[in-house]
């Protein structure tokens, strides 16, 4: 073949795969994007397995932290059911205290009503004894029938006495002990 004829056949052979060189190059182009696409989408998908990891143990420690509230609450519970058996026994205590207290204060207004009774039938012996002093003035004459009656008075006065001062003591113990049960109370009162 002659050497022009080559040539016509290479141009037109150029001619007639020029838009298939045209389309090749533009699906290398198209190739490419799409290995630049996918390579992207892989980087996302590994991107998202590390959140589907780190949400995976989020949960984890979410269901951990959700049990150790319900266990705490549980607790908690039980700590508001005691404390409110506390307060009853508290309330029940303080109605007791009340109730004591409130006896101690009538026990005290009756040795108080005991002691001025005492007071006053001190006030009538002294009266006695001082009735007994003017009869021995007025009676200086016949003083040995005045004796016999002083001593028989004072006979009567000393019993008297020894009883007043018999039941004054014992009424002061009750006193005293009442004292003592109010102090023990106050110090069991909480604050």
């Amino acid at each position: 073949m002659s050497q022009e004829l080559k040539e016509l056949l290479r141009s037109v052979l150029q001619e007639e795969l020029k838009p298939v060189h045209d389309r090749l190059e533009r699906l290398e182009g198209a190739v490419g994007h799409i290995r630049q696409d996918v390579s992207q989408l892989q980087q996302d998908v590994s991107q998202l397995q590390k959140e589907v990891t780190q949400l995976q143990e989020g949960q984890r420690t979410l269901e951990t932290t959700v049990s150790q509230i319900q266990k705490d609450v549980a607790q908690l519970q039980e700590g508001q059911k005691a404390l409110q058996r506390e307060i009853v026994q508290l309330q029940e205590g303080q109605r007791t205290l009340e109730t004591t207290v409130s006896q101690i204060q009538k026990d005290i207004t009756h040795l108080q009503q005991g002691q001025q009774t005492l007071e006053h039938e001190m006030a009538g012996m002294k009266q006695t004894q001082e009735r007994i002093l003017e009869e021995l003035r007025i009676s200086k004459h016949n003083q040995s029938l005045i004796l016999n009656d002083v001593t028989s008075i004072r006979k009567s006065v000393d019993v008297t006495v020894s009883y007043l001062q018999r039941r004054s003591d014992v009424m002061f113990d009750k006193l005293i002990d009442h004292e003592k049960e109010i102090l023990n109370l106050k110090s069991k009162m909480p604050n």
